[in-house]
């Protein structure tokens, strides 16, 4: 019997059935870049796919404001160094000491749930370069537009470790700046 109604639940989810998570639709693939993507877990909008749209990464509905890191250790070397890797950005700050009061950008997308993280500099490109079909989803679906402003990564600059690369979501530009500036912060996670 659970077996069956595991199988139900899962055709549900295929098709887009709402499955009790107040209005909002459970969705399934195959998903193109700018699809609204809801599991009944996370929601977001699709920036990238791969496996014929199976599988990929979602953008975060909301944003914040954030430092990279707090006035105290923003001089501090993490190793948080990868370009395309954000996740694995992430768990390198999460091995640091007081790593949620220490790293507020990181804090915020960990608070978001399971498998939410900063994203690396090479994927805040890819947001950017599908930026006007997110924000056309956003728009639809009741919530704020990535500005043309600074979105910080989590890719920590190799020569400078008191500096962080945020991506420019005006024109696509990477500047590495002081650890300690406020800038935008959008999270993202793999499905």
């Amino acid at each position: 019997m659970k077996k069956i109604l595991s199988l139900l639940l899962v055709a549900l989810m295929a098709i887009g059935v709402n499955a009790g998570n107040g209005n909002k639709t459970v969705t399934g693939g195959p998903y193109k870049v700018g699809d609204y993507y809801n599991d009944g877990i996370k929601e977001g909008i699709v920036f990238v796919v791969y496996d014929g749209g199976y599988h990929g990464k979602i953008v975060s509905l909301d944003e914040s404001r954030e430092k990279w890191a707090e006035y105290a250790v923003w001089q501090n070397a993490t190793h948080a160094t990868s370009d395309g890797g954000g996740m694995g950005n992430m768990n390198k700050i999460k091995k640091l000491p007081n790593w949620k009061s220490n790293y507020p950008t990181f804090a915020w997308c960990a608070s978001l749930g399971e498998g939410w993280y900063l994203p690396a500099f090479d994927e805040l490109e890819l947001i950017f370069q599908n930026k006007s079909i997110i924000n056309r989803r956003l728009n639809e679906k009741g919530y704020g537009e990535i500005v043309d402003d600074l979105y910080w990564s989590s890719t920590e600059d190799v020569d400078n470790s008191d500096c962080a690369w945020p991506v420019n979501m005006s024109n696509g530009y990477t500047y590495y700046y002081g650890k300690y500036y406020f800038y935008h912060v959008r999270a993202v996670s793999a499905f």
